[in-house]
Order: structure tokens, then C-alpha cells, then sequence
């Protein structure tokens, strides 16, 4: 219990720091300025990436939300599309940094909040519900770090009268369509200095959809005890969700190499080989 106290402490005050060195900087965090859902569409379109198996579909199609790399797209992520397609997923890449001209260190660094990449979330899910190879009412939300994030406070802002901060309305349908969330490694970070980071930490799940959770606990990148809270706060309400703790795992404990190509020093083969298999399972059993 004290060397979690400990964890946690020093979670919180290397945010804290990170916080005032933003300050200096001047790069205090922001919020996004809402568009229209057209101009929002047309956005997040040109950046999707989609992979699906052989013939017209349809296919159970599940929606892939990145973490925050300096980059969005690289050869790991074509790796991850291929492991959805391989199970007879049709797989959709959502660049969250595409045509806002930024990069990772803009969600490092708080310019880029889940609440706004809420916006492009609803975006890709109507997108995806109108094509002739996805199976409307079979859409699963996959999300590894400041994408589970994201599809955790989609799940907030599905509720009626809120919005994320980057659209100024939500597509007629909302989540419709949604079977079911896998988050890995998900982000989680308490407030810094009064500001809300992350709008689950406060909010609950406005709409509930079953939902698997892989929580690593040697993660030193988020603060795995506000993930558990979050996720036990809405389980006691009602959703449906299973949480996996995996011993001994860092933050990218499931993915092999980085943006740049270098080999993440947390990577455990054999944990994330587990992992995925859950998260493929997970899918297949929503999709069935």
C-alpha cells in the first residue's frame, strides 16, 4: 500500500512539474475551437486508414484511436490494423493529428484533449456506419493510451446536451452501432493545477457498451490506480466491464517498437501476445 501511496505521488508530481514547465513555456492547455460536423468530417475522412479482409463484406469493423507518439502513423500501426483484419475484422486508423497540424507533443503538452478527440470519434463511427463493407450494428472502439482516453470520453460526451470541444453538434446517430470498447493502456491523469485533463475522471460513462480493459501495473506513464477507479465508478452503475491487471507490464508492454522504429525497453512478447488474444476474443464474442 505505501509503495503505491509512493507511485502515486510521484505520478502526481511529475505532472505538476510538467504543468509549471508549460506555464513558462507558454503552452498552458487549451481547448479546441468547435467547427462545423461537415468541416469536421471532411478532416478526419482524409486521414482515416482502412484495411479489411477479402470480399464486398460486410464486415464487423472495429475503429482503432492512437496513442500520443511524436507520430500517428508508422509501420506498427499498419501491424496492429493487420491483427483485427487477420480475425475477419474490417479495421479503420483514425489520425487524430491529421489536418490540426500537430503532432505527439501537442497532446503531451495538453493542447490536444481527449474531449476534442471525443469530436473526431463520433466522426469516424458515422463514417464507418455508412459504408457498404462495414456491418452497421457490429462497430467495436479500440483505443492504446491517449486513444482509450479518448473513446472514454466519447463514452462521457455520448450523453444528450454535451459536446465534444472540437464539433459543434454530434451526428444524428451518436454511438449507435457501438458493440463493444477494448482500452489498452489507457491513459489516465488526475487534474493539474484546476484543470480537467480528462473528462472520465469526473463524468460517468453516459452510454454503457461492454467494455475490456488491459491495465498494466508497472505503468509509469499513466496513473493506473485512476484508471481502476474510473472503470470500478461505472461498473458499480452498471456497465458492463472486465478489467485485466497484468503484472510486471510498462505502458507499451504490448507493442513492439516505437514511431522511430526503436524497440519500446517495457516490450514483454509473451504479455502481449495474451493481451491481443483477449482483445481479439473480446471482439469476436461482441461480433457473434
Amino acid at each position: 500500500m505505501r509503495i503505491m501511496k509512493n507511485f502515486r505521488f510521484l505520478i502526481l508530481r511529475f505532472q505538476l512539474i510538467a504543468f509549471l514547465g508549460l506555464v513558462v513555456l507558454g503552452c498552458i492547455p487549451r481547448e479546441d475551437i468547435p467547427v462545423s460536423l461537415v468541416d469536421a468530417s471532411n478532416r478526419v475522412v482524409n486521414g482515416l486508414k482502412v484495411r479489411k479482409p477479402e470480399g464486398p463484406g460486410p464486415f464487423p469493423t472495429v475503429i482503432y484511436f492512437h496513442g500520443a507518439s511524436d507520430r500517428s502513423w508508422y509501420p506498427a500501426q499498419e501491424t496492429i490494423l493487420a491483427g483485427f483484419v487477420k480475425q475477419g475484422f474490417a479495421a479503420v486508423f483514425v489520425d487524430m493529428y491529421h489536418g490540426r497540424g500537430v503532432h505527439g507533443k501537442a497532446v503531451r503538452g495538453g493542447s490536444l484533449l481527449p474531449r476534442a478527440t471525443a469530436g473526431d470519434a463520433f466522426v469516424a463511427i458515422d463514417w464507418v456506419r455508412n459504408q457498404p463493407w462495414a456491418a452497421p450494428k457490429k462497430i467495436g472502439l479500440f483505443g492504446v493510451s491517449f486513444g482509450a482516453a479518448t473513446i472514454m470520453d466519447t463514452l462521457v460526451l455520448d450523453a444528450p446536451g454535451k459536446l465534444p470541444t472540437s464539433i459543434q453538434e454530434k451526428p444524428a446517430k451518436g454511438l449507435s452501432g457501438i458493440l463493444g470498447v477494448a482500452l489498452l493502456s489507457p491513459w489516465c491523469a488526475e487534474d493539474v493545477m484546476g484543470f480537467n485533463l480528462i473528462k472520465a475522471v469526473h463524468e460517468d460513462f453516459a452510454t454503457q457498451v461492454p467494455m475490456i480493459a488491459i491495465l498494466p501495473q508497472a505503468d509509469t506513464t499513466s496513473d493506473g490506480a485512476l484508471c481502476l477507479n474510473i472503470l470500478n465508478r461505472n461498473k458499480a452503475k452498471g456497465a458492463s466491464i472486465e478489467v485485466i491487471l497484468v503484472d510486471g507490464a510498462g505502458h507499451t508492454f504490448a507493442q513492439g517498437v516505437d514511431d522511430y522504429g526503436n524497440v519500446f525497453a517495457d516490450y514483454d512478447p509473451k504479455k502481449a501476445t495474451e493481451s491481443w488474444n483477449s482483445i481479439y476474443a473480446f471482439f469476436r464474442e461482441r461480433f457473434d
